[in-house]
């Protein structure tokens, strides 16, 4: 990879770090502030403005010890040196340098006039007390009468380091300017003691990706823009990020096209830049597919193939970037199986574009035969096509053109007809030539007998990799990625992805050495998230969704007897304590036992059930496509890692450490969808609790809404089975209006299934106190299911048949029943009020009709 390109990409992402060292109090002379001025600071009205550039290159020269020792060589690329790249984009005086201020601009949404106008003069405010405004508040489909002002933000985020609590809005307040500034000062004093930790300062391109992770845990909510009438909404780290990714692609497109002068930099007309997306088709084929062997190794698999998801997502960026010469910061967006990079728009960058996706889909298409494939997407764009006001026309043409991708996505020429050579690859001295895990592939001689199959013996590469994966990822929060021919030993995976990348779980091996000799291209912390994420070492990749797995709160008696459903089978009770010992991931079974109840005389009850949630953020299209009113890259970026972080960092910090949800097992979450299995009723509780948390994310936008599916299933049903039954409950919950959550069959809105969660707690208490009894509970069935049928009969037009005034009598047997069966126990005054109490559920059956098996249902399945 061209130097230059590093070097340019590298001193944009630094460029404003003098705004973080500014804000901080970073210790900077008079003498070296009025020696540099002239050098770095535009010179407006008789004063120099802008002092942050100066500060960016106080910032270089005081922490050069920190960083790699190629910003300090002459011989780096190109003669500009990189502190005058990085601090001179307010006054550039070569086109190497005019590449860094154009990025700038572009990646701000100025225009050439805007941009020059916020170069001359500018209403300064209390910089040091503004603060980030959250992006997803003014979400709006509705057209604004008014321009939005700062009071039209009624949140703002903390200034501290991303953590699953500091990533929540808080209520705007005034802040005193000594408390403003104590912040910036601690914040800024974190990132320079993490700053001296990071890994592989030696190696550049390790240590890029490690300083990446770094600035996002700590510039993340510091607002990029806070001075003049600019809404600072959008982050220092994601606008410096989208600077280095303009800069890199800016830089190729002139090298390649000899039109490096600093005019031609200077051009907004010319389409320099590829704005490429990939879409990763078929996630749900690739994770549910199922074998004679897979319900054994289920919530392995599934944990496996999840990851594989990302895994390949990640790489397959990588690879297109790697193909076009592009450092890892030009990928401004990658969530949930898709990716959007910024590249140069050159001949040889759609033709490596080309071979790329041709090497994932040629990989892709001898292991799944079609049911998944890499869509790759793009269109032209120029400097003028990114700025404010026109970005909305350029991302609307790019969504066309993925859509168009979506009918497409194989080339027939390439991989139409039968796939070849399918049968010669069975080897029928395998204990299972047929991959048990898969019923799909053949196994291979490589996998036979490998520990991790256990009883199965066999398997094809594939499914004994993402065992390999589901197993390993709970007993590690590191991962290795090198070259194919990496010495990894034994514990890496036997297929290497796309046949480039070799991944390994065990990074305790020659790590340096690797990285000595080029073969070390990643290495990322996928430990769940914490409050202490300021610490980064390494890049951090939220891409380990949290499984619960034994521990030694499993080996308890209450524990043991629900997990053994009273088997007394000590062969049974000794396997228990194995898992619990090597800390093993939970089978489904006793995820489903965990949802039993105990009853005060010690026995269990309810149905062992798992619950299957699928969620995700209602028209998701339209909040990147219209939702906004002022569409920048910079802005696209920052809001959508603020919306993946909600469902990678807080999600599973939440699921490990809230006990209440500890055994619900995450199958995928990211970008803005999740798919979670646990203890049925344990997944009831959770959905309201996540989609409150999911409003409060949102600053209360109510335009800005979840939609959720839950259904219940036996432990031993195929996943498919699982999958399919609740997306069919999330379609429910979609077609019924959204900002709603199907249970049941039952689809309500959030507010409707919160009353009915009172309303089933008010039930349970007549349950409790004996007001009523079970087979009144089994009489209130029937009359939601009357109450349903009369709604459905009332509306129903023309001709109607005498058998379906039936439903209309529900009323009157509600109130013989409750009569004849209230309070049995009860006499006189005592009896007439029980009577009183339990009337009020007619008005709940004449409200919310068939949806009262909400609450119902859930009394009944937890005292089966």
């Amino acid at each position: 990879m061209d130097d230059t390109v590093y070097k340019i990409a590298m001193a944009g992402m630094l460029h404003d770090i003098g705004k973080f060292a500014e804000r901080g109090n970073m210790p900077v002379t008079p003498k070296y502030i009025n020696d540099n001025a002239d050098l770095y600071q535009p010179f407006y009205n008789n004063r120099h403005s802008h002092k942050h550039a100066v500060y960016t290159a106080a910032f270089i020269e005081q922490n050069i010890k920190l960083l790699p020792q190629e910003f300090n060589a002459h011989a780096w690329g190109l003669s500009d040196s990189f502190i005058n790249l990085a601090a001179g984009h307010h006054k550039p005086e070569t086109p190497i340098q005019w590449i860094v201020a154009v990025a700038d601009r572009v990646s701000s949404g100025f225009d050439r006039d805007e941009f020059e106008s916020y170069n001359k003069g500018i209403d300064f405010r209390d910089y040091k007390k503004t603060r980030l405004l959250p992006i997803i508040e003014g979400v709006s489909f509705e057209k604004k009468s008014e321009k939005e002002t700062l009071d039209s933000y009624h949140y703002r985020y903390p200034l501290k380091a991303i953590s699953p609590a500091s990533i929540f809005p808080e209520k705007k307040s005034e802040i005193e300017r000594a408390d403003a500034e104590k912040e910036y000062e601690e914040l800024f004093s974190n990132f320079i003691d993490a700053l001296q930790n990071l890994e592989h300062r030696k190696h550049v391109l390790l240590w890029f990706e490690h300083f990446d992770s770094l600035f996002c845990a700590c510039a993340s909510h510091i607002p990029a823009a806070t001075v003049g009438n600019v809404i600072p909404d959008v982050s220092l780290y994601d606008h410096c990020r989208a600077t280095g990714a303009l800069a890199a692609a800016l830089y190729l497109f002139h090298d390649h096209t000899k039109t490096l002068t600093t005019e031609k930099v200077k051009n907004y007309d010319d389409k320099k830049f590829l704005i490429l997306t990939g879409d990763f088709y078929g996630i749900q084929d690739f994770i549910f597919s199922e074998g004679s062997e897979t319900g054994k190794a289920s919530a392995k698999l599934l944990r496996g193939r999840s990851f594989a998801v990302s895994l390949i997502s990640e790489l397959a960026a990588d690879l297109m970037c790697r193909k076009m010469g592009l450092p890892g910061c030009c990928i401004i967006l990658n969530a949930a199986g898709k990716f959007t990079i910024i590249a140069p728009n050159t001949s040889e960058a759609q033709q490596n574009i080309a071979a790329a996706e041709q090497q994932v889909n040629q990989w892709l298409y001898k292991r799944f035969f079609g049911q998944c494939a890499l869509g790759i997407s793009w269109v032209e764009a120029s400097c003028d096509d990114l700025v404010s006001g026109k970005f909305g026309t350029l991302w609307e043409r790019l969504a066309a053109s993925v859509e168009r991708k979506k009918y497409a996505r194989f080339s027939l020429d390439d991989f139409g007809g039968a796939v070849h050579g399918y049968l010669d690859e069975f080897n029928n001295t395998l204990k299972s030539p047929l991959c048990p895990f898969c019923s799909k592939r053949p196994s291979a001689p490589m996998a036979e007998n490998d520990p991790l199959l256990g009883e199965a013996v066999s398997a094809c590469p594939v499914c004994r990799d993402h065992i390999y994966l589901g197993t390993r990822l709970v007993k590690t929060t590191r991962i290795a990625i090198g070259h194919r021919d990496a010495p990894f030993e034994q514990d890496c995976l036997l297929d290497p992805i796309f046949d480039f990348y070799q991944v390994s779980l065990d990074v305790s091996g020659k790590l340096l050495q690797l990285a000595d000799t080029d073969q070390l291209y990643k290495y990322w912390d996928i430990a769940i998230p914490n409050e202490q994420k300021g610490s980064v070492s390494l890049a951090t990749k939220y891409i380990n969704g949290y499984v619960p797995v034994y521990t030694d709160r499993d080996g308890t008696n209450e524990s043991l007897d629900r997990l053994l459903a009273g088997k007394k089978s000590e062969k049974l009770k000794d396997e228990l304590f194995d898992m619990i010992r090597d800390g093993w991931p939970k089978t489904f079974l006793h995820l489903a036992k965990q949802s039993l109840n105990q009853s005060p005389d010690g026995k269990f009850c309810g149905i062992e059930a798992l619950g299957i949630l699928k969620a995700d953020v209602d028209n998701l299209g339209r909040i990147f496509g219209c939702g906004l009113s002022r569409m920048s890259l910079s802005r696209l970026a920052t809001l959508s890692r603020q919306m993946n972080n909600f469902f990678t960092l807080y999600l599973p910090h939440l699921l490990s450490n809230d006990k209440r949800f500890q055994d619900i097992y995450t199958v995928f979450a990211g970008g803005d969808d999740l798919f979670l299995i646990g203890p049925w009723n344990h997944i009831i509780d959770f959905a309201d609790f996540f989609n409150e948390a999911f409003g409060r994310y949102a600053s209360g936008n109510r335009q800005v809404t979840l939609s959720a599916g839950i259904s219940v299933n036996k432990p031993n049903e195929p996943v498919s089975s699982l999958a399919e039954r609740s997306e069919q409950a999330l379609h429910k919950a979609k077609t019924s209006g959204r900002n709603a959550i199907t249970l049941f069959a039952e689809p309500v809105p959030w507010h409707v299934f919160k009353e009915l969660q009172a309303v089933q707690s008010t039930m349970q208490s007549w349950l409790d106190t004996e007001v009523i009894n079970k087979a009144m509970l089994y009489r209130f069935n029937d009359f939601t299911r009357l109450a349903g049928e009369e709604k459905s009969f009332l509306a129903k037009p023309g001709f109607i048949e005498d058998s379906d005034w039936t439903c209309l009598k529900w009323r009157s047997m509600f109130k013989y029943s409750i009569v004849r069966n209230v309070g049995k126990k009860l006499k006189g005054d005592e009896k007439l009020a029980a009577i009183s109490q339990v009337e009020q559920a007619g008005a709940w059956f004449n409200t919310y009709s068939s949806a009262m098996k909400i609450p119902l249902w859930q009394i009944i399945y937890n005292q089966r």
